[in-house]
């Protein structure tokens, strides 16, 4: 019995520490398109935060996977990276921390 819990707690570890791939450059291409597309559309309402960050990280493996095309792949980290600053800007205005951070970074707190 102890062997087969044994052997159950290995298969399941195997599992779990599946080896990621790197994109590749079909899928790094089709994403780069459909997420430039919906970045730059005023009428999309873009996805939360954490899937932008994705988006972030998934281009950036890209460079490595489609060097050709690093230019891409750095315009839609860019624009996510714009649209992210302007959600956090405005997180500190509705809670009323924009004018607090502003005065600690003038006052050198960085």
């Amino acid at each position: 019995m102890l062997l087969l819990l044994f052997v159950a707690l290995l298969a399941a570890n195997s599992t779990a520490q599946e080896v990621k791939h790197a994109p590749t450059v079909e899928q790094c291409r089709a994403d780069q398109r459909l997420w430039l597309d919906k970045l730059e559309n005023p009428t999309v309402i873009l996805p939360d935060y954490e899937t932008l960050t994705g988006w972030f990280h998934k281009m950036f493996e890209c460079k490595s996977s489609d060097p050709e095309n690093r230019r891409l792949y750095h315009n839609v980290m860019g624009e996510v990276d714009a649209d992210q600053v302007v959600r956090l800007e405005q997180f500190l205005r509705r809670h009323g921390l924009y004018d607090q951070f502003i005065a600690e970074d003038s006052a050198g707190k960085r």
